[in-house]
């Protein structure tokens, strides 16, 4: 198409050259062409992609000093966006495709395939389903102008949800600018193939809605963004539903069409904990006014479904006085005692490990103090199944009767507010709690209707609407059966930042997962953080920093594609053994490579093997010292995948 397109302008030149330098002209396009050719058949070979800017002007600059940070991490893919406001600015104005042409030849000069997103509505044609005309012909333009330089296009970004949609997203109404766009790059580039628009997490029944509405001749490539954070994709069990979504597509004749994931991510930004921190600080008063030095454990084992993703710094501010910080894994519940650590702080959602909560109730009834940070306390049970996985169920009142904890919401007693925006502190603790605008809405309050007469129910944080005052923080301190207490908030703050570490380890997982659950290619959501704001997740789902500096997640990616590169072939599912999983797939060398990882705790396996081990390393590309004895080795597996090279047979 480029030669097609600069025939004329070639003419000219080269009717002003001599013969010796035209032809060093046309060997030099001849070799960016060729350059670009097989970088495609390197990009096709190739799962690894992300996210960035880059046709934008947050990164556009930076795609030069990005691209070959990308190709050095094994990344050969970029997903961006080719905005309609960006080339066309005003109803029927000139095409200006100054950016996206720009984007394209810094990305073919790096070796990069560019995955554009046809995408959003502009002013004079919204929604653009109904403006179906100028839709077609935007699309056509682009199609156009860089056919047989793009291959793949993405018709808009998350079309289920309003945010993007602009409007209540409907099946149908997407439908119909999918059919219309599916038709216009078909006919402008019938070897382009069409993705649909990345879905937001998996919405079953949208997906199934654009089947019903006729759209399953209408894209080639199935496409989704199977976001699982704060969770881990095994807590969340991203295996499973990969596999529903396949059975879904065969139910409408579809599953054999591939699938990608363009966005998937864990952002590392820092969550807001300063009003929790107000909260448990002025609990642990209320119970103990002379105590300082405080131990506080906190259940934060890497193989449960949540980790608490506060830094020890964080937590270390929640104690009056000070103190130590200990996070214990489910191992160490069993020796939890008051004696040991005097408050004990679980992952900041409604449910809890329900395994553990006999030893937590003997725990307050003891004297120790439990934290629970978020929402109805003691919501969801969270069970381990006997295939490993995570399983949520509903409590009931019953853990909660067992605390002494009761509660109210606007679906249990009429009368109750659905939420409260105005929260102060009782005038006992002003100045000690402090509220700012980001304070979420209360909407579950605490009571004392489970108190036994000894107890106490000490309000930490109030919201007030009209004549009803709602308590959203307290201390249940008791004094009855129990000798210890509860320290309860009930609002339901946004803690879905993970530490950088978690991040790298959420990374690998992901990818292998993905992989080997039937996934072609997976983009990171995205490549550069922007790290504007430290509490704005979108800000922080980059694998470098601002500063394109590497995070622990890029050293992930490197070690991922050095284990496995372009072309590997998948020789398993993501095989699980209880807790542990251990894919494994063939190198283009010939070499086969397994990892293994656990979600429980560490766990010491004895394995055999068969062949030799070529080499092992971690998730960020340390090597590691596996030795063979009689076609056994011993390996403690851990939450950090490791790679093991060579053998061609590895069982427990």
């Amino acid at each position: 198409m480029f030669l097609r397109a600069q025939t004329g302008q070639w003419h000219r030149i080269l009717g002003v050259l001599t013969m010796k330098t035209a032809v060093r002209i046309v060997a030099g396009l001849w070799l960016v062409l060729t350059a670009a050719g097989l970088a495609g058949q390197e990009a096709e070979r190739t799962p690894y992609g992300v996210c960035a800017h880059v046709s934008r002007s947050s990164d556009h600059k930076l795609a030069e000093q990005e691209f070959p940070l990308m190709r050095a991490a094994g990344i050969r893919w970029v997903r961006t966006d080719f905005d309609w406001t960006t080339v066309q600015h005003q109803a029927g104005g000139p095409w200006d495709y100054t950016m996206f042409d720009e984007t394209l030849r810094k990305a073919e000069a790096a070796g990069i395939t560019i995955l554009p997103i046809l995408a959003y509505d502009v002013a004079w044609a919204r929604p653009a389903y109904q403006h179906l005309d100028l839709w077609r012909e935007y699309v056509r333009n682009m199609v156009s102008r860089y056919k047989g330089r793009l291959m793949y296009w993405e018709v808009w970004n998350e079309p289920d949800l309003e945010q993007f949609w602009k409007e209540k997203p409907d099946p149908a109404n997407y439908t119909t600018l999918l059919k219309a766009a599916y038709e216009e790059i078909k006919a402008a580039d019938p070897e382009a193939k069409v993705l649909l628009g990345g879905l937001s997490g998996i919405p079953f029944e949208f997906i199934e809605g654009i089947y019903k509405a006729g759209g399953k001749g209408y894209f080639d490539i199935m496409n989704v963004h199977p976001y699982r954070y704060p969770k881990t994709p095994e807590g969340a069990p991203m295996k499973d539903d990969l596999a529903k979504l396949r059975q879904l597509m065969a139910q409408y004749g579809d599953g054999d069409k591939r699938i990608w994931i363009t966005e998937i991510g864990w952002p590392t930004h820092r969550n807001n904990s300063q009003l929790l921190g107000d909260i448990v600080r002025a609990g642990l008063k209320a119970v103990n006014a002379q105590k300082t030095n405080w131990t506080l454990a906190v259940f934060d084992d890497p193989g449960y479904v949540m980790r608490v993703p506060l830094s020890d710094e964080a937590l270390q501010e929640m104690l009056p006085g000070g103190g130590t910080v200990v996070r214990l894994k489910m191992a160490d519940m069993e020796r939890l005692s008051p004696a040991k650590y005097d408050a004990l702080l679980l992952p900041l959602e409604e449910a809890f490990p329900t395994d553990w909560f006999d030893v937590m109730e003997s725990y307050v009834r003891d004297g120790g103090i439990l934290i629970l940070g978020q929402g109805v306390p003691l919501y969801f049970t969270i069970k381990r199944g006997e295939d490993g996985r995570w399983v949520q169920g509903d409590a009931g009142e019953s853990y909660r009767q067992r605390l002494h904890i009761g509660w109210e919401a606007w679906w249990t007693r009429q009368g109750v507010p659905k939420s409260i925006a105005q929260l102060k502190a009782p005038d006992e603790l002003a100045g000690q709690i402090r509220i700012t605008k980001e304070a979420p809405e209360a909407t579950r309050f605490l009571t004392d209707a489970k108190l036994k007469p000894q107890d106490r129910f000490i309000p930490l944080l109030q919201a007030v609407e009209s004549d009803y005052v709602g308590t959203a923080a307290a201390v249940f301190d008791l004094n009855s059966d129990m000798k210890g207490a509860v320290i309860v908030s009930s609002l339901q703050a946004e803690y879905r930042g993970v530490l950088e570490d978690q991040q790298a380890l959420m990374l690998a997982r992901a990818y292998l997962i993905a992989l080997h659950s039937g996934v072609e290619r997976m983009f990171w959501y995205n490549f550069r953080a922007f790290e504007n704001n430290p509490f704005y997740n979108e800000d922080h789902f980059g694998m470098v920093h601002r500063d394109l500096s590497a995070k622990p997640a890029y050293r992930a990616m490197l070690a991922l594609n050095r284990a496995r590169p372009a072309g590997s072939e998948v020789l398993s599912d993501v095989r699980q053994n209880g807790t542990v999983f251990m894919p494994t797939w063939k190198r283009p060398d010939g070499k086969i490579v397994w990892a293994a990882w656990n979600v429980g705790p560490a766990r010491e396996m004895t394995l055999k093997i068969q062949g030799e081990i070529a080499e092992a390393f971690d998730v960020f590309g340390e090597m590691i010292s596996i030795q063979a004895t009689d076609g056994v080795i011993k390996l403690t597996v851990t939450d950090r995948p490791v790679y093991i090279v060579g053998p061609q047979q590895i069982e427990p």
